[in-house]
């Protein structure tokens, strides 16, 4: 039987991606984007690589405002052998790991991936191989020409890439004929430079091969308040349709730690393989960019641009008109409400901005103007929470259809633009089309659903003291935010 037969693979896909802001945004973050694929996004990527190795099943950790996102793409991709663990918040790779651990019962060979990177199929299949050989737990001895054990237990594998210049912005890993030595923290760009010359230094990908029961036995060992923790989180939550959503009660306690430090330094016998063919994280717009197809001049152009004298820059237009007249070495990036221009080699500086625009209370850093459901879209088009009244761009998918709720301090005007809708209104039930309306008095229950093939598009109209998306109580919902 094939090592791969049992493999069960992990996608871990946290993060915020800040410093691919404003693209990646708290709630659509680079990994859910199709950021150097017009088909995929960053998140299907790396299922495509993982399908590269047939495994017998996926599991998919994620925070709970992108369950839908990652359930959506799962189902593009026509995959159903899979699992989604929906974290309340964020606990660190450690709990992630933990948890995938504790809901597969065999004693599965598992690879654990981030959700955002980008390898050759062909060269990481083989660096996977390379790694289930080292958890056989046997090593050829050149010297002698046989086999011996390495130790009692089998190892933890991680996956190391071959650096081709002095990047800051990754931890290292130190080790020697296969073996960890140890991980290095991010490091200047003089120690960086040193790691590059001495050639036993890679970068950390964050990838991880493991035996289920050697990762369980280690965080036993030298992690048992985060397995316990897990444990008990996982023994309380409830599973619907292929979805976890763990115990927030219980899980609000695990410890927030990075498997590097709660379980690896600790792990004896831990073993690195090391990986050159092509790989990107693409963290930055600097590594997006030399991703990219670029034209003569080392431009590359998304949306409605023009430029004229422009070298080397990556330019991004999600609707109006840009335009870019001598410049060379830029990022610019212009959304629906956001315009961002930086140096190339600055532009992963642009975390001080997302930590300042959080300090202020802005919505920039958590959503796009467009902000996806479950069941659909909606576009702020005028208005604040604040101002009194609010208008909406709103699109439903064929097939869904709105929570059955009521608001207390607005009320709503709906106006039909296209597709055919099942409008409820207290006791009412309307079938509308485009060019027809209906009013939503302030605490009136009430519910959309589209009925029909095709999208339905609506302009919502809100009024009153208060607009925030908290004033929202639900009754029934077909996603489970009841």
């Amino acid at each position: 039987m094939s090592k791969l037969s049992s493999l069960t693979v992990v996608i871990m896909c946290g993060g915020n991606g800040t410093r691919l802001w404003p693209l990646s945004r708290v709630l659509l973050p680079k990994q859910f984007l199709k950021l150097t694929d017009n088909k995929f996004t960053m998140f299907q990527l790396s299922i495509l690589t993982a399908q590269n190795l047939n495994p017998v099943n996926y599991i998919v950790v994620c925070n709970e405002k992108h369950q839908f996102l990652a359930k959506e793409q799962l189902g593009e991709l026509s995959i159903s052998n899979y699992k989604i663990i929906v974290e309340p918040f964020g606990k660190n790779t450690a709990a992630a790991i933990a948890s995938a651990c504790q809901v597969i019962s065999d004693d599965n060979n598992m690879l654990v991936m981030t959700a955002d990177h980008m390898w050759d199929h062909e060269c990481f299949k083989k660096a996977v191989h390379s790694g289930l050989e080292l958890i056989d737990n046997t090593s050829a001895n050149t010297s002698t020409n046989t086999s011996t054990k390495l130790n009692d237990k089998s190892s933890i594998v991680v996956f190391g890439i071959q650096p081709t210049y002095p990047e800051t912005g990754y931890g290292y890993i130190n080790y020697e004929n296969n073996n960890l030595i140890k991980f290095v923290e991010k490091p200047d760009k003089i120690v960086a430079e040193s790691y590059l010359k001495q050639g036993n230094y890679l970068w950390n990908s964050g990838n991880f091969l493991f035996k289920r029961s050697t990762m369980r036995d280690n965080f036993v060992e030298h992690a048992g308040d985060i397995w316990k923790s897990v444990l008990f989180t996982v023994q309380s939550s409830k599973e619907q349709d292929k979805v976890m959503v763990l115990n927030k009660e219980q899980f609000q306690h695990v410890r927030d730690e990075s498997i590097d430090y709660a379980v690896m330094e600790f792990h004896q016998g831990g073993k690195v393989v090391p990986y050159s063919g092509y790989w990107s994280d693409i963290g930055s717009f600097r590594s997006l960019h030399s991703h990219l197809p670029k034209d003569d001049n080392g431009n590359y152009l998304e949306g409605d641009v023009m430029s004229v004298d422009t070298k080397n820059c990556l330019v991004k237009s999600n609707g109006r008109l840009v335009t870019t007249l001598g410049v060379e070495d830029l990022v610019i990036i212009d959304t629906r409400d956001t315009l961002f221009v930086a140096h190339r080699e600055r532009s992963q500086d642009v975390k001080q901005f997302v930590k300042k625009l959080k300090s202020d209370n802005r919505p920039e850093p958590y959503c796009h103007a467009k902000v996806y459901r479950p069941w659909g879209w909606y576009i702020n088009v005028e208005g604040t929470d604040i101002s009194g009244f609010k208008v909406k761009r709103i699109g439903v998918y064929p097939g869904k259809r709105l929570s059955l709720q009521s608001h207390k301090k607005r009320s709503e005007h709906w106006v039909i633009a296209k597709g055919t809708a099942k409008v409820r209104v207290g006791d009412d039930e309307l079938i509308l089309h485009a060019n027809q309306h209906v009013y939503i008095p302030k605490g009136s229950l009430h519910r959309m659903e589209n009925i029909g093939d095709e999208l339905v598009e609506f302009v919502e109209t809100q009024i009153g003291e208060y607009l925030g998306e908290d004033d929202i109580e639900r009754f029934e919902d077909d996603f489970g935010r009841v």
